[in-house]
């Protein structure tokens, strides 16, 4: 769908809370993934013109990391580790199954993508599948299929491991932008005890330290309001 008012103001919140703007990339990949279930050329172009990067470092960025996807992933994300250890556990066993249930790695009428999936980090319960990176761990075969299965019924089980029932992808991605999660109103005191420390942090860029109260952080000065605000400078 294309990318609406709302979601363009709330990209703008996200610029706001970072004195160097572009820092907001990475959240701001994940709202928009949030909106479209990927990061469609849209998205790809709002965070552009929000944070004033060319189209081509967005999907230099979203391109970079395999939690940002360039193509239509379903409600239920089923990552299958297939590295060693789950791989000696049957991991590959399991994602190739599931591709062979799902005719493809994608069934969109079931609204199922399955992916491999590199380390997990938790190979004491080899093999491991995560749904939309929730973590379900030493899993039978049989067990295996039966994730599959709920998934495609729109009902994944809790997890054995968290004890948590995911949601579904855009709200983990939407969670994952942090854009509700409330900070906004902390921001200006946090910036105002920044500015009047005896040594303000900064950031290096080339041979150039910028102070975090610089407008943005960059001369566009599309971020860092509530620092310019604390510390009495110019928009």
């Amino acid at each position: 769908m294309p990318i609406d008012d709302t979601t363009r103001e709330e990209a703008r919140v996200l610029a706001r809370r970072y004195p160097v703007a572009r820092s907001a990339l990475l959240p701001m990949l994940h709202l928009v993934q949030s909106v479209d279930g990927y990061v469609s050329d849209d998205g790809v172009a709002l965070c552009a013109e929000v944070l004033g990067l060319t189209k081509a470092e967005v999907a230099s960025v979203a391109t970079f990391y395999t939690m940002y996807k360039r193509e239509q992933v379903g409600d239920w994300l089923l990552s299958v580790c297939t590295n060693p250890t789950c791989q000696v556990a049957g991991g590959q066993a399991i994602h190739d199954g599931y591709v062979d249930a799902l005719g493809g790695h994608h069934d969109a009428e079931a609204g199922v993508t399955v992916e491999h999936a590199e380390c997990l980090g938790i190979c004491g319960d080899a093999p491991v599948v995560q749904v939309n990176y929730e973590m379900y761990g030493r899993l039978s075969q049989d067990e295996a299929d039966a994730l599959l299965a709920s998934c495609r019924r729109g009902q994944p089980p809790a997890s054995n491991v968290s004890g948590v029932v995911p949601p579904v992808f855009r709200a983990v991605e939407r969670e994952l932008s942090g854009i509700d999660d409330g900070v906004d109103a902390h921001l200006a005191p946090a910036a105002a005890r920044q500015a009047a420390a005896a040594n303000p942090p900064a950031w290096r860029s080339g041979e150039t330290d910028l102070p975090v109260t610089h407008p943005g952080g960059d001369p566009a000065g599309h971020g860092g309001e509530a620092f310019r605000a604390a510390a009495g400078l110019e928009a």
